[in-house]
């Protein structure tokens, strides 16, 4: 594809020949002839004109390069809407391969792919288009939309559903028991799990990650939402649209969440409680109340992310003048 053509793909401006060849896309170090890179600041600008780059993505500030540029807006996304342009899925024929077992009573879409060793089981329902991949188990009950894919040792437990585009990394299991018990004196009661899990569409989950089935109502992720490796989701929580959550994060029980939330690497929150939309909570921090709409948080516990500063702005002046504090006390 010439650059022009993907000019005005991504509504950009070129500098430079814009009757050049792009036959495909690299990052700055590993970048050849034919090559479209992108570059968001000075620096890696600079990186970018040493490689064999043909094309660099920019944006509107940078300075002029003896290498062609195509000026957007933000360089990142358009390097992605280039690279899915240049990646356009190839759409499987249906297959079924011979050591899976599937249900008689499962309705199979058109254009499935089912990969080895994989179980499919009564009344599933899997839509058009769907890849699932060696060693899945998908159980009783279960709806998969279209489109999705689920990569190998996904594990689906009974009435789960998924809808259209949904992606699931090796070992996610949705659909587990919560963990809901009753003690009473020196005996653990195992409380029902009935509920089901409502996973909705364009939502990708990370490798391991596990997501429960609710007690008494469901638990739902909302469409659109990125979450990471190895994050736990309880019984019951709800999520709103676009949530982006990084590994090692956790859920508890029955919390309500807005939508855009976005919470850093080994932050957690506990159960029965509800954050608004559009809120952030930075990385290893501790949730233990309501949070609104529109909060930025930070620490143990979660706190506004400038008083979690400032108080640790003190302990550190307090620890480095300790001594002399310590004097005038006495």
């Amino acid at each position: 594809m010439k650059i022009s053509e993907l000019a005005r793909l991504i509504d950009g401006i070129v500098e430079g020949s814009d009757d050049i060849e792009i036959n495909g896309l690299s990052g700055i170090e590993a970048a050849k002839p034919g090559d479209l890179t992108f570059a968001m600041n000075e620096n890696r600008l600079a990186g970018a004109e040493k490689s064999g780059a043909s094309c660099i993505l920019t944006d509107k500030l940078l300075r002029k390069s003896t290498k062609t540029l195509i000026r957007v807006t933000n360089p990142k996304l358009s390097f992605l809407l280039v690279y899915n342009k240049f990646n356009t899925p190839k759409s499987r024929v249906s297959f079924v391969h011979p050591t899976a077992t599937l249900s008689e009573s499962a309705d199979i879409g058109k254009n499935v792919w089912i990969g080895p060793n994989v179980i499919i089981e009564d009344n599933v329902i899997i839509g058009d288009g769907t890849i699932i991949e060696g060693n899945s188990v998908i159980k009783k009950g279960t709806e998969v939309g279209g489109f999705c894919h689920l990569y190998p040792n996904v594990t689906l437990y009974e009435n789960v559903k998924l809808h259209k585009n949904v992606i699931l990394h090796s070992g996610v299991v949705v659909g587990s028991d919560g963990f809901g018990y009753v003690k009473d004196k020196d005996k653990i009661y195992k409380f029902p799990q009935l509920g089901k899990v409502i996973i909705e569409e364009n939502v990708e989950i990370g490798a391991n990650t596990t997501i429960d089935r609710g007690s008494l109502s469901d638990t739902v992720i909302g469409s659109g939402s990125k979450i990471d490796n190895l994050c736990q989701i309880a019984h019951n929580v709800k999520t709103g649209r676009n949530m982006l959550m990084a590994a090692q994060c956790g859920i508890s029980g029955s919390t309500t969440v807005g939508d855009n939330l976005i919470m850093g690497g080994q932050s957690g929150i506990i159960d029965n409680i509800t954050i608004g939309d559009n809120v952030t909570i930075a990385s290893k921090t501790g949730v233990i109340g309501n949070i609104a709409s529109g909060s930025v948080v930070w620490g143990l516990p979660a706190r506004p992310i400038g008083q979690t500063k400032r108080q640790m702005a003190v302990v550190s002046w307090l620890t480095d003048n300790f001594k002399s504090i310590s004097k005038l006390l006495k």
